[in-house]
């Protein structure tokens, strides 16, 4: 380089290093080569002062080529001076060091992993030479030898751990001879860290190779597992101890069989009470055995119970079985299923209690109980007792049917388990009516809510008790009735929600009557204006040009919400649809003000409107963007009393605007604010300061802003103190095209058409005539179907506006005819209607029209298709002369 740095000379490595020609490159400024980055901040002053003092300087940095790559180098610059010792350049050898970079911080990165993994691992860690020289060694595994990690490097295996090396031989040997590890190889012995004491150690042994493959040394993973050899021994002699247990107990049956039946245990006792020995049972499918075997019913019992069991589940019933002489014992029977720890089933455990005692109680139980069960399904009342002084509670059955519970054996039940039943809610106040009825003697009535416990259902429950009196005339038991009344407070219920519904009903039918009024009005009132200011205007242009431009904006805006508020469950949902457009932050304001000016000037107010110097444009829908501002505006002028001061101010804060609505008014209350948007909210509810509407309007404001990006926040000092709304909306930083606000409609000029309009009001088919003509076209009416098709016929238009309903022949049925002619296939056919769904566009396209507007027909939208229609028709003919030209061109060709 020269004394400016140009490039005077570049080699080819350079030119491959930064994707260079030297060709191009040569005369070019350093930096225009490449940008560098300092590693260090001190890095280039640094650099600078080894050039000024020695000449030269050599040292690291990033250099970024022009193709964004970044290259790690090493650079070496040494300054080249002439005679007299002034520098004229400097020479500069540069070499990528990338590769060579990353490589180094891998292989520290891996080392770093290597220690971290030695020094925090659980387990032991070693690596011994071939020599079985201890090489590396982690702190646990020092911590099992019982010597520092220090102590271990360059010592051999059997100065450390002598019991371990006749075992480690064999182990290294295998490798050695195999190339391949030994997995959980097991030893035991005494070890420096606990002498005289025997441990048990789980190790993984595997080869070290060096960079020619060779093994060069070993690597152990090392796990001690003393104590799960101590809990191994502890746990078979728990299972010893167990069996022996088991085979001395008389009353209890314990056996164990394969997943499909076959027994390998029962207990002693219980087979030598059966007078059977183990060699007749141990071996056979457990239902083949003595005990079941009498009875193919009782057998095909268990083979279900324990097909049941095998998929899972826990088996239990009472059930006679066999014993010594042919008698019968009834047992209580369970089988469940045996998990391993991987959750699979391995085994079955059936087990058995002889009941033959408690069976006979029951059954007398049972035969006064089916009395009461019989009366008491009759009404479907359970009936309940309960002993005052032991709080020993009794259920029939059909309590446990009512709150779902399994029944018990002797209809005992737990106090918690009718407490744990009832609601938390309804738990505190049953229990003071109940306390209270047992302190003064009597009847009671109350109405709770239970949850069943087996299926969750929330049922209500009607309770009736009286106290009954012991035979000393102390009160001692609680006797009472539950009755099931969900059903009849269900249609108590539904009877009130029915009236509950109505009532709401009206009252959004009334919702929605205000909201269409509410939304309606906003562009009705400039509109209103407009008309009269035209009529005042006299033959001043520019003052009628000005009223129209605000009519049509206006207009605009009531059409797009005729066409959303057609679709109620879309206000319910916040489901509008925006038609965004880049548009000056003004425009949008002064479409907002427009409509809120009458209402700020009737009441007194003083509007201050501050602006920025430079244009601000936003992608928004201009309509529904100047609603949300028009909002503000109008709640601002209706909660200020006459003669406030409402302030519209609006900032560019980075890549945002604040807009500012502000006034003096009314103000909000703190406890409202975070609520002011939530829909049919409103301030102020005393009949003196009501302003009307239901309160819908700042729901609008949030939902839109949102949807354009931005957000909306409420501000205010507290009541009488004013209140100020701040929309953040995002800026769109490139430059915007001006929005047209009241450009005229303009025809291409020389276009005519012949143009045939078809609807039965004839207002509206006369003045779209009228307007057609006026752009230059031929036009013609006619007011029903029949006669449109008729002058159709003999008009021959090449375009067609038809309403859809119409007398004689509906829209649809006029285009098929239309259609069907020769002369119809080329006609654009456009339906002109009020019905703008889905499902009407979907007909109308079926039926053969080119394009679907709805009422009122924006004339600019239709003047755009009309020019599109022309400019097809254009291309086409230019195509057909062209094609004619080459044909008679052709047939000019010699033969």
């Amino acid at each position: 380089m020269d004394a400016e740095q140009r490039v005077t000379y570049l080699n080819a490595a350079a030119e491959r290093q930064y994707g260079l020609d030297a060709a191009t490159t040569l005369g070019c400024k350093l930096s225009d080569l490449y940008r560098f980055r300092w590693l260090r901040a001190e890095d280039e002053a640094e650099a600078m002062t080894a050039l000024r003092q020695r000449g030269e300087w050599r040292g690291e940095n990033i250099h970024i080529t022009r193709a964004g790559r970044e290259l790690h180098v090493e650079s070496s610059v040494t300054l080249t001076r002439a005679d007299d010792g002034s520098p004229t350049g400097m020479v500069a050898v540069i070499r990528d060091i990338t590769e060579r970079k990353r490589e180094t911080a891998e292989a520290q990165r891996a080392s770093a992993l290597l220690d971290t993994v030695l020094h925090t691992a659980p387990i032991g860690f070693c690596f011994l030479d071939r020599d079985l020289r201890y090489m590396r060694i982690n702190a646990r595994l020092a911590e099992m030898n019982g010597v520092s990690a220090e102590a271990h490097l360059g010592r051999h295996v059997s100065e450390i751990m002598p019991a371990l090396v006749d075992s480690l031989l064999v182990v290294t040997d295998r490798i050695v001879a195999t190339g391949e590890p030994v997995f959980n190889h097991e030893y035991s012995g005494e070890t420096p860290a606990a002498s005289g004491v025997p441990r048990f150690f789980s190790e993984s042994w595997y080869p070290v190779r060096d960079g020619a493959g060779e093994i060069s040394g070993f690597g152990a993973v090392v796990e001690e597992i003393t104590a799960r050899k101590q809990a191994e021994d502890e746990l078979r002699e728990s299972h010893q101890f167990t069996r022996r247990v088991l085979d001395h107990t008389l009353a209890i049956f314990v056996g164990v069989t394969t997943a499909d039946g076959t027994l390998t245990y029962a207990n002693l006792a219980p087979l030598e009470a059966a007078g059977i020995p183990a060699s007749e049972v141990i071996g056979k499918k457990f239902w083949d055995c003595h005990w079941w075997s009498y009875s193919p019913g009782i057998q095909a019992q268990l083979r279900e119970a324990y097909e049941r069991a095998a998929s899972g589940e826990i088996v239990r019933y009472d059930v006679p079985v066999r014993m010594a002489g042919d008698t019968r014992v009834w047992i209580d029977f369970q089988v469940a299923p045996l998990r391993d720890a991987g959750g699979r089933i391995t085994h079955l455990i059936p087990s058995a209690v002889e009941i033959t005692v408690r069976r006979a109680a029951q059954e007398k139980q049972r035969e006064s109980e089916e009395r009461t069960r019989l009366a008491t399904e009759a009404t479907a009342v359970g009936i309940w007792e309960r002993n005052i002084h032991t709080d020993a509670l009794r259920w029939d059955a059909q309590m446990f049917q009512l709150y779902g519970i399994p029944p018990t054996a002797d209809g005992f039940v737990p106090y918690a388990d009718w407490s744990h039943a009832v609601l938390p809610e309804d738990l505190p106040e049953n229990e003071r009516i109940l306390q209270e009825t047992v302190r003064r003697g009597g009847q009671s009535r109350r109405e709770f809510r239970i949850r069943r416990r087996d299926n969750g259902v929330v049922r209500s429950v009607e309770s009736v008790e009286t106290v009954r009196a012991n035979s000393q005339g102390e009160n001692e038991w609680v006797v009472g009735t539950n009755l099931d009344v969900t059903e009849r407070k269900a249609s108590e219920m539904q009877l009130r929600q029915l009236a509950a519904d109505l009532s709401e009903a009206d009252r959004r039918k009334d919702e929605f009557l205000a909201t269409l009024a509410h939304e309606l009005r906003n562009p009705l009132a400039p509109i209103r204006n407009g008309l009269e200011l035209m009529k005042l205007a006299g033959g001043e242009m520019a003052t009628i040009e000005r009223a129209r431009g605000m009519m049509e904006r206006q207009l605009t805006q009531l059409v797009r919400l005729v066409d959303d508020l057609m679709d109620v469950s879309r206000i319910s949902r916040g489901n509008f649809e925006l038609r965004k457009e880049r548009v000056p932050l003004a425009t949008v304001l002064e479409s907002a003000l427009e409509s809120s000016r009458p209402l700020i000037e009737r009441k007194g107010h003083q509007l201050t409107v501050t602006l920025p110097t430079e244009p601000l444009f936003i992608d928004a829908d201009l309509t529904r963007l100047a609603q949300v501002f028009l909002n503000l505006l109008n709640n601002a002028a209706k909660y200020s009393e006459q003669h406030a001061h409402i302030h519209l101010h609006v900032e560019r804060d980075g890549s945002d605007l604040m807009v500012t609505v502000k006034d003096n008014g009314i103000g909000i209350a703190a406890d409202q604010l975070s609520r002011i948007f939530d829909m049919f909210t409103q301030v102020v509810q005393s009949l003196e300061k009501a302003q009307g509407g239901l309160g819908i309007g700042l729901t609008l404001v949030k939902r839109l802003v949102e949807m354009h990006g931005g957000t909306v926040q409420a501000k205010s000092d507290g009541l009488g103190k004013g209140s100020e709304f701040v929309v953040r909306l995002p800026v769109v930083i490139a430059t915007a095209e001006p929005h047209a606000l009241d450009g005229a409609t303009e025809q291409p000029v020389g276009v005519s058409r012949r143009i045939l309009v078809v609807d039965d009001n004839m207002d509206a088919a006369d003045s779209l005539s009228d307007m057609l003509k006026l752009l230059g076209n031929d036009t013609r009416t006619a007011s029903d179907g029949q006669a449109g098709v008729d002058m159709a016929a003999q008009f021959r238009p090449e375009v067609i506006l038809l309403d859809i309903g119409l007398p004689k022949l509906d829209g649809y049925d006029v285009c098929r005819a239309i259609r069907a002619q020769p002369w119809g296939a080329d006609i654009l056919l456009i339906a002109v209607t009020g019905w703008g769904q889905h499902e009407d566009r979907r007909r109308s396209h079926e039926a053969g029209f080119d394009h679907h507007m709805v009422k009122p027909v924006d004339p600019r939208a239709l003047i755009t298709l009309l020019a599109e229609f022309d400019a097809d028709h254009e291309a086409d003919a230019r195509r057909r002369t062209s094609r004619a030209d080459i044909s008679v061109r052709a047939s000019d060709r010699p033969r």
